[in-house]
């Protein structure tokens, strides 16, 4: 009796193995036909075969290839477009060509008509200069012709023209009357202020704007013991534009260099 049961049992046994080896094999294939990313059985990543979406590699003529890769590639330095020539200033007609090849500093200069008259030049038909700019015989200028800047350079407005009856001092000896005025705390000073008004440096009289003033740097020391004193005098030296600017705003425009004055008081 036992050996009947005994291979039913072996039988039974024989069975269950032949079907379980049958059903993983199976399974185990469908799972990894569904998978995305094969592994072994360590569980690293198998490799898989390349898809038929993948890119194909360029054949040997280049005919085959991504549009970067057909594509020669951008130049990395950029074509410097050429600067236009600078032309010369030509005056208005009939006019003189004195000023126009100067250079201001953040400004153009604007043409305008010199001409000679008695012995003088006759600037844009109002401003008359005497005197031919050397140290011999300075320009003589008036206040009037420095303020008219005012009309074209205003540098926060965006109006940065000098006109070309002003420019024409630039580098050249000129001579202009004024009130003076010193630095307060010294005794002899080496610069000072020309100006159009009266003006103490402080709280007497009107203070200067850029148009009606000029930076003075003298050759030797003036006396200012004598403070408080108004003072009228003459100035002589190498004229400058030299505009000053912040924030936009115009600080000063006008500088003498070298100077000598003649004071009357």
């Amino acid at each position: 009796m036992r050996t009947l049961w005994l291979l039913i049992a072996l039988l039974v046994g024989l069975a269950i193995v032949l079907v379980w080896r049958a059903a993983p094999a199976s399974e185990g294939e469908a799972a990894a036909g569904n998978s995305p990313l094969r592994t072994t059985r360590d569980g690293a990543p198998a490799s898989t075969p390349t898809s038929a979406a993948s890119p194909a590699r360029p054949s040997a003529g280049g005919a085959v290839g991504t549009a970067a890769q057909t594509q020669p590639p951008e130049a990395t330095v950029a074509t410097q477009s050429p600067q236009p020539s600078k032309t010369p200033l030509a005056p208005l007609a009939g006019g003189l060509t004195l000023g126009l090849d100067k250079q201001v500093k953040g400004a153009t200069v604007r043409p305008g008509r010199l001409v000679e008259k008695d012995g003088a030049i006759l600037a844009d038909g109002k401003y008359t200069i005497k005197g031919s700019g050397t140290a011999e015989s300075p320009y003589e200028i008036s206040w009037e012709l420095l303020m008219s800047a005012a009309d074209t350079f205003i540098p926060r407005l965006g109006e940065k023209q000098i006109p070309q009856r002003i420019a024409m001092l630039d580098g050249a000896h000129v001579r202009i009357s004024g009130y003076i005025a010193f630095p307060l705390i010294v005794t002899e000073a080496s610069e000072c202020l020309v100006m159009l008004n009266q003006w103490d440096g402080c709280c007497i009289g009107v203070p200067p704007s850029p148009y009606d003033a000029i930076e003075v740097k003298l050759s030797a020391p003036a006396d200012n013991s004598r403070r408080h004193v108004v003072r009228v005098g003459t100035l002589q030296g190498v004229f400058r534009i030299d505009p000053y600017v912040v924030e936009k705003w115009l600080v000063g425009l006008y500088l003498m260099e070298s100077a000598t004055l003649d004071t009357e008081l």
